[in-house]
């Protein structure tokens, strides 16, 4: 069920406004004292001497008029990730969403942009928000089988972390790496075992030369909530090419690869609420349809561990990535074969359908970021009692099962207890109300 909104006026047209506006100032700020004709008469006239100070406040300032320009073009991993964490936020209630500010030290939107920055500063670490597997993930498993046989990569459509059916360092891998360190181990025991074991990494070469100091709980809480951000980016699942890099897309005249049409331009599209306004509350993401659909998901949901979720939910965007991006492209030949045109001209019509694909990838991404938070706070409870030697109900834990295994315990432990008791008593020791006497007494 997509959410629909209205296509506003595409904020790409702004930017092609500023561009040459931006432009001129830079190539401005580089000409001190006007053009390189008229620096050379003033400084013949000995007026507006550049010191080779204001040569580097000038190139600061046309860098930081780029740089500018360079913030109006946000990504999916600020626009997008700023929407799925807003959305979790507001489904998050009370204590919960206290724990999680605590735990991370920020609240969910104030970390929307940990993508961004962790890249900057480590740019090794952004092979983390791409799946890689062999054999890649295709489109053509989809439509070149029957419907009963079709599949995204192997035959058996299967994707675990062995270094081969998935890279240790893909998007799926290290979704399951950062989770399981929140995880409990007494908890995982009661979850039915995978059919198809993960074999999460044991360690991440991307984040080997970050400094301890950084590789915290809190860091590691930020790093998953982005993840699941990228989960439901398409374009993150697909490898086939180059992940939309080498496919060239026009629109309103400007052209962008399609991967940066969606990280960077279709986040724009999307509708974004009055400031300071309850975010659930707008039009475009109905509370009523929020919390239903959280409650009907989230049941569904806890009879399996959100690393196999992840894998679930990763097959989910990765077909929709052929049947609702690259079908939309392809044109059908005389001889059966299909293409995309490079470049390909999108029109509205298409644009207002991708831009539904990604509300609704959002809006589901933020409903599954609030189970995995949810769900971690669940592990944290049970490490805490099992810590101090305390039992805490699960829903996976069966009374029944508990029951039988008390009885049986039971069964076993009370007869010998008395048996000894009882021999106790023969062999002339103090019987237990003598002995409860004589303690009263005492």
């Amino acid at each position: 069920q997509a959410l629909s909104t209205p296509l506003s006026r595409p904020p790409l047209e702004l930017v092609s406004q500023r561009l040459p506006t931006t432009m001129a100032a830079a190539a401005a700020a580089a000409t001190p004292l006007g053009g390189s004709g008229t620096l050379r008469r003033q400084r013949r006239q000995g007026v507006g001497r550049s010191s080779s100070r204001e040569r580097m406040v000038s190139v600061y300032l046309a860098l930081l008029c780029l740089a500018t320009l360079g913030r109006g073009a946000q990504s999916w991993a600020t626009n997008g990730h700023e929407r799925i964490a807003r959305i979790a936020q507001d489904l998050l209630k009370g204590k919960h969403r206290d724990q999680l500010r605590s735990m991370m030290h920020g609240d969910l939107v104030d970390v929307a942009d940990w993508e961004q920055k962790m890249t900057l500063k480590y740019p090794e670490t952004a092979t983390l928000h791409f799946h890689r597997q062999e054999p890649e993930w295709t489109c053509a498993g989809l439509r070149d089988a029957a419907p009963d046989l079709q599949h995204l990569g192997d035959k058996s459509g299967h994707i675990k972390c062995d270094g081969h059916l998935a890279e240790g360092g893909s998007l799926y891998c290290v979704l399951a790496y950062f989770f399981e360190h929140f995880a409990s181990d007494t908890l995982l025991r009661d979850f039915p075992k995978p059919e198809l074991p993960i074999n999460t990494p044991k360690k991440l070469d991307a984040i080997r030369n970050i400094p301890a100091s950084e590789q915290t709980p809190s860091n590691y809480l930020r790093w998953l909530t982005g993840l699941i951000g990228d989960l439901h980016q398409p374009l993150h699942w697909l490898k086939e090419k180059d992940y939309g890099r080498e496919l060239k897309l026009i629109y309103k005249d400007r052209e962008y690869t399609l991967f940066q049409f969606w990280e960077e331009e279709l986040p724009k599209l999307l509708p974004i609420p009055p400031a300071g306004s309850d975010y659930s509350k707008t039009l475009d993401y109905r509370p009523v349809w929020l919390q239903g659909r959280y409650g009907s998901d989230s049941s569904r949901w806890g009879d399996k561990l959100p690393t196999e979720h992840f894998r679930e939910w990763a097959k989910q965007v990765a077909e929709a990535t052929c049947t609702q991006v690259y079908s939309a492209m392809e044109v059908n030949h005389a001889d059966g074969t299909r293409s995309i045109d490079n470049p390909f001209r999108a029109d509205d019509a298409l644009i207002q359908k991708w831009t539904n694909l990604a509300n609704e990838f959002t809006a589901v991404g933020g409903i599954r970021l609030a189970f995995v938070l949810n769900e971690i706070l669940e592990h944290k409870k049970h490490k805490a009692a099992h810590k101090e030697g305390r039992g805490v109900h699960h829903r996976h834990r069966n009374w029944k099962t508990n029951l039988g295994t008390n009885a049986f315990i039971a069964a076993i432990v009370v007869p010998l207890t008395l048996f000894g008791l009882r021999f106790h008593l023969q062999l002339g020791g103090p019987g237990l109300m003598q002995f409860m006497r004589g303690h009263l007494k005492t």
